[in-house]
């Protein structure tokens, strides 16, 4: 209709042009009049847009086509949940149960039709709703598809062990390490006490169950754990959290006897203690000509190549004429080695005097390195160099002087440097003598004053009553402040306290046979999973 009427405009000024003809003032009245309704007229005309390129048909997320879960054969408490897909993409699985919780796997590393997701954190003997999803590199999420499983029975050992739980811990889940008379574990606690992932880890001898001493988990969740120690001694493994052994390093001449603890490093490392030996001159000490004596080194082990290399020694770095315990298995009460068939066995070899024996080893808040020395009764920091020994505590070449004699620790575990500078040990207590109150056990937190040289008491754990852990056991400090306590004690005790000493969790593990435990660690993830809800 704009059309129409914009024609009958121009006709009309036509017409008025026409009468206008000689007339000069309406001659030019009549062109601004045209001139007004040509402008008019244009603007009465429809737009025309241009063609339009026709939109490409977005793309949906990718689908589920079907699932099917499974309980592996080699592990009750570990399913796998294959998953196809319509086209490649990436893959979760969602996962719960009322009562345990809602949890979510890390995403699949690389887009596939096919997958296969392994589910951890699972309870023995429980069912479970699951559903998986797919996304793809736009972040396209597709709906979920799912179904149910249910988890197996415990292994036998670890079903007939018995839990006394007062309380809950403050981190999601608690791994730490089991042997008794017959076999070796690592297992997971939930935040329930709850044993929700377990590794039987394979004994070099037969029916021998080795020791596990600590464990370290990689950032791609591995664990990396030491297997055995004399008379026993064995080798450094790397696991998968669905337990492939990945990489193994053995003791060796060139390489020591890994031992009791190593760390974690970045760039595929791995920095432990090993066992070394040498032949020295005794004579004025008293001693033989030709005294073999086992002492500690720090090494580093370059999982890409293989190779280790020694970065400190304790025979250069002390000297062996820092002694406390100076007799051939005195330190430690380590009987003669068993070793394993067809490995050389070195202390068998030598008999060597345990010298250091080191026993713990962490990292201080400057990089520097904290270890302790069983035999020395001594901690050192080391430079995060390797090449000079910052401080000594303990041992008769001490740099620090306890103010109260109860304020020292006796036969320790588990040492570290916290980050206001404050050490954490926990103090066995084996030999402590009477006038001091005699052997037990407890967490000490001493103040090392850098300026007068003087060791203070700054907080402690006495449980009560006494526990008396002789060996192994240790202490970590949580980022809430409180810390996480190991009495390897028969029943094994498990504890967490406040900065008060108030326990806020106790575990109390009892079974048949001795219930033997080197540490327990918070932990947070076994395999990147994450806790919903």
């Amino acid at each position: 209709m704009r059309v129409t009427a914009g024609i009958a405009l121009l006709l009309a000024v036509l017409g008025l042009l026409l009468a206008a003809c000689g007339d000069g003032d309406a001659e030019v009245e009549a062109q601004a009049t045209v001139a007004a309704a040509v402008r008019a007229t244009a603007e009465a005309q429809p737009t025309v847009a241009p063609a339009l390129t026709p939109l490409r048909t977005p793309l949906a997320a990718p689908a589920v086509l079907s699932t099917s879960p499974a309980i592996r054969a080699d592990n009750s408490l570990i399913a796998e949940i294959s998953v196809t897909l319509d086209r490649p993409a990436q893959v979760y699985v969602e996962y719960e149960n009322a009562v345990a919780g809602r949890f979510r796997t890390m995403a699949t590393a690389s887009p596939a039709k096919q997958h296969v997701v392994p589910v951890v954190r699972l309870r023995p003997s429980t069912a479970y709703r699951y559903q998986a999803f797919a996304i793809d590199e736009e972040g396209r999420v597709s709906a979920g598809v799912g179904g149910t499983f249910t988890t197996g029975e415990l292994p036998e050992v670890l079903a007939a062990l018995e839990f006394a739980v007062e309380g809950r811990p403050t981190p999601e889940l608690i791994l730490l390490d089991h042997r008794d008379v017959a076999s070796s574990y690592i297992v997971v606690l939930d935040g329930d006490s709850k044993i929700v992932w377990y590794y039987a880890s394979p004994n070099p001898l037969p029916d021998v169950p080795y020791a596990i001493m600590a464990v370290r988990q990689k950032p791609n969740y591995n664990l990396v754990y030491y297997v055995g120690n004399p008379p026993q001694p064995c080798c450094l493994r790397e696991i998968t959290p669905t337990g492939e052994i990945v990489d193994s390093l053995s003791y060796s001449e060139f390489d020591g006897v890994p031992h009791h603890d190593h760390l974690v490093l970045p760039d595929n490392q791995v920095l432990y203690i090993a066992s070394t030996h040498r032949i020295i001159d005794d004579t004025a000490q008293g001693g033989d000509a030709e005294t073999p004596v086992e002492g500690d080194s720090l090494r580093i082990w370059d999982q890409d190549t293989g190779i280790t290399r020694e970065v400190w020694n304790a025979f250069d770095s002390i000297g062996t004429d820092v002694r406390v315990h100076w007799a051939p298995g005195h330190g430690a009460g380590h009987s003669p080695p068993g070793g394993i068939p067809g490995q050389p066995s070195l202390r068998g070899a030598l008999k060597p005097i345990e010298w250091t024996v080191a026993n713990s080893l962490s990292v201080g808040p400057r990089g520097n390195y904290i270890v302790s020395f069983l035999t020395l009764e001594q901690i050192i920091s080391i430079s995060p160099d390797f090449k000079r020994i910052e401080w000594t505590l303990g041992g008769p070449n001490s740099d620090y002087v306890f103010i109260d004699p109860n304020d020292r620790p006796y036969k320790f575990h588990s040492v570290s440097e916290l980050p206001n500078g404050n050490l954490l040990i926990f103090d066995n207590g084996q030999g402590r003598p009477e006038e001091e109150g005699g052997e037990y056990s407890r967490v000490i937190e001493l103040v090392l004053d850098r300026y007068d040289l003087r060791v203070t008491k700054a907080w402690e754990y006495r449980p009560e009553p006494d526990l008396f852990a002789r060996i192994q056991s240790s202490a970590f400090r949580l980022d809430n402040g409180n810390t996480l306590v190991s009495f390897d004690t028969d029943p094994r005790v498990l504890v967490e306290v406040d900065e008060s000493g108030a326990e806020v969790w106790k575990l109390v593990i009892s079974g048949t046979g001795r219930v033997r435990g080197y540490r327990a660690y918070p932990f947070s993830s076994i395999m990147g999973e994450t806790l919903l809800k």
